[in-house]
């Protein structure tokens, strides 16, 4: 069994790649053969190997990094062909139990995804019709973190293709998914069978509950620094800088 991992460790947030490596080794379904696709652009800091691909992948900054990880996936599709399975895991995760994979791998479902929200007044979904990643009220009952999804090789490769197009509908039109990415994969996911995974498979690393948790998500401020991290998110979006980021990007002349 194959398990192909997705990881984005651009800038300081190459910081996390060493200990994720680690645990990811140790911990998670053990038996399987996992293989690592790294997207950074700090490529001497992280070392290829047989299982460990690294690809480069100039900084955008922020939300760019994030909104457009789906690109990221799609260039590379035909490297992942060959897993059983594929996972994209936060830079900030890290697995501290042992994960089995009837707890993680989905058996019938097609996908997994670490599940934040199942009350509708703690949804955090895009609600603008306007937008390509719109979800409406009476659509789903849940909202998906975009730390920690997967699933099994073709239905997943489906997911980074679908995402990439929500994403890219939305830019022409000049809308920002409230949630970036989050908010494509929520749209993606709406009417599809997914494996839920519980804050066990995903706790921020403050959180006193679940004690239990297997996988975490360190404080980034920790790692990073709080100063550049809020210096990193403060920039605001304007209709001129979208402008020329799609012209870059060529979804627009």
């Amino acid at each position: 069994m194959k398990i192909g991992i997705l990881y984005i460790g651009i800038g300081r947030y190459v910081s996390f790649w060493a200990d994720f490596y680690k645990s990811c080794e140790e911990l998670l379904v053990p038996e399987a053969e996992k293989h690592y696709y790294v997207f950074t652009d700090q490529e001497n800091l992280i070392e290829s190997s047989e299982r460990i691909k690294v690809y480069h992948q100039d900084d955008m900054g922020w939300p760019c990094n994030s909104l457009f990880r789906f690109k990221m996936f799609r260039r590379i599709k035909d490297d992942l062909t060959g897993n059983d399975y594929l996972f994209f895991f936060n830079s900030n995760a890290k697995i501290v139990r042992p994960v089995s994979a009837d707890e993680f791998l989905p058996q019938e479902e097609d996908y997994s995804a670490l599940c934040m929200a199942e009350k509708p007044d703690m949804l955090g979904h895009e609600r603008r019709q306007t937008s390509a990643c719109c979800v409406a009220e009476d659509e789903t009952d849940y909202y998906f973190s975009g730390a920690l999804n997967g699933g099994k090789c073709k239905p997943y490769l489906q997911l980074i293709e679908g995402c990439d197009d929500i994403v890219d509908t939305d830019l022409r039109n000049g809308i920002m998914p409230i949630w970036h990415d989050e908010s494509a994969i929520n749209r993606f996911l709406v009417g599809k069978s997914v494996k839920r995974m519980s804050r066990v498979m995903g706790k921020p690393a403050n959180w006193r509950e679940p004690q239990n948790a297997k996988i975490i998500l360190r404080r980034k401020e920790d790692v990073l620094g709080r100063s550049w991290l809020r210096n990193y998110k403060g920039r605001e979006h304007t209709n001129t800088w979208l402008r020329k980021l799609l012209r870059k990007i060529g979804l627009v002349s």
